[in-house]
């Protein structure tokens, strides 16, 4: 193993200069094509191949932990070994591989276009990071900055932490594990350690996680909708009707069914629902409570703010969370506001925000059970997980980035976070698939469509 990642290794790294005279017209294109985007391009999928091959678990709800393990090894040996000369290129591309979902919710806007131009953006950005982080073909500098680039944020966005490529792999996914691998890959890589290589791979068993012990799902009997109503279709005022009776029908299925807790995704009611003129549908809503616990999202406002919330209906009773940590452009702006309303006039976009009064993470009641609230991107941020949560109840609106790879982000970043934390996570969500998310490193990982 230690023979193939070396002769890999030469072909990432070694820097012999061309050997065609790149002022040619023709050779320079060649040049620019081979250097700049073909092999770039390839190192960046190679790198990106742990987050692809969650498709797969996300389409038939299993995984192969052997094989997701050997991927990141691949992926995080790309990193340490690549060629100084295609670390822009390489970074542009991983921004792209990673996040080109993100210009997708533009499509909802009267700049369409922007679906094109934010990828370009954001592959700009992750270029520059992904630049300065390989700046010395150093292995040791290499390996610093791939410990502590998951705790880059870029405005606000924590979404590329390459630990979270550990979730659905053998080895543990705690800070030690994740430095333990990159150590073992630096060892094998450094050309003056050769007597290293093979005593440095038994460090990956100090990485392994060995812990079998089944975290159990409690027996409460809990309904995850999961629903795909169209972003256009939920906002138009014409389907508020249809959308409330179709809600309320699945209500009253998990009633018929058994349920004891039913869960529907983020503004499922495309409302403000507390206010007065919605007060028939929370009427009904809290009537419905007398038979089963009812989890669904919606707006709420309260005099100073509206406010991305979890509802909670029970015994004709309601409470309520609101989303404290907000996602960045999407739900705040993470820039000034004079800057924010340049872009607002020069791009022709109304940037809808939320408001937040909570700084610390709030528990729902539901049953039995005590839950810590998430509502979609906060299931994705550390600081939700604080004390370490049993349980946490996410309800999500994903059709914005539908069709994409976020859903399958979305998962890995979940798994990543329940098993650092050993939290379960349940979730409800609009646009892909809901299920429950283990800490468990068995096959019982389920993300069903219900």
């Amino acid at each position: 193993m230690t023979k193939i990642m070396f002769n890999i290794r030469k072909f990432f790294t070694r820097d012999n200069k061309p050997k065609i005279n790149i002022f040619n017209a023709e050779n320079k294109i060649r040049y620019i094509i081979k250097n700049w985007l073909f092999i770039p391009f390839i190192l960046a999928f190679i790198f990106s191949l742990p987050l692809y091959a969650n498709f797969y678990t996300y389409l038939n709800e299993e995984y192969f932990p052997y094989i997701n393990a050997i991927l990141v090894l691949i992926s995080l040996f790309t990193y340490l070994n690549i060629n100084k000369r295609f670390a822009f290129s390489f970074g542009f591309f991983i921004g792209l591989f990673w996040f080109y979902w993100i210009g997708l919710s533009f499509r909802y806007t009267n700049s369409a276009y922007l679906v094109y131009v934010i990828p370009i953006i954001v592959g700009i950005i992750y270029a520059i990071l992904i630049w300065l982080a390989l700046f010395f073909n150093n292995i040791i500098f290499r390996a610093i900055t791939l410990s502590l680039i998951g705790y880059v944020t870029i405005f606000g966005f924590d979404w590329f932490i390459p630990d979270a490529m550990l979730s659905f792999s053998i080895f543990k996914v705690d800070k030690i594990s994740f430095i333990i691998i990159v150590a073992t890959l630096s060892i094998i890589s450094i050309k003056q350690i050769k007597l290293l290589r093979f005593l440095a791979i038994f460090l990956l068993f100090f990485a392994i996680d060995f812990d079998i012990k089944k975290i159990r799902i409690p027996n409460e009997k809990i309904l995850l909708t999961q629903t795909n109503i169209q972003q256009k279709e939920k906002w138009a005022g014409n389907n508020l009707d249809k959308i409330v009776q179709y809600n309320i029908s699945l209500i009253e299925n998990a009633i018929n069914d058994g349920y004891s807790i039913v869960v529907l995704p983020e503004t499922a009611f495309p409302i403000i629902l507390n206010t007065s003129i919605y007060e028939n549908i929370v009427d009904e809503l809290k009537e419905l409570s007398t038979k089963i616990t009812i989890i669904v999202g919606a707006q709420r406002y309260d005099g100073f703010g509206v406010y991305n919330t979890t509802y909670v209906f029970n015994n004709k009773h309601y409470q309520f969370a609101d989303k404290i940590f907000l996602a960045p452009f999407g739900e705040y702006m993470p820039i000034p506001g004079f800057i924010a309303d340049f872009f607002s006039k020069i791009f022709n976009i109304r940037y809808s925000t939320f408001d937040t009064q909570d700084k610390e993470p709030i528990n729902i009641f539901a049953g039995n059970l005590i839950f810590r609230n998430a509502i979609c991107y906060e299931a994705t941020t550390k600081k939700a997980y604080k004390d370490n949560p049993k349980y946490m109840m996410l309800i999500s609106n994903n059709i914005w980035f539908k069709p994409s790879n976020e859903p399958i982000l979305q998962m890995m970043l979940i798994k990543y976070y329940s098993r650092l934390h050993k939290t379960i996570v349940f979730h409800s969500a609009n646009g892909s698939k809901s299920g429950i998310i283990t800490p468990n490193m068995n096959l019982d990982f389920r993300v069903n469509g219900i």
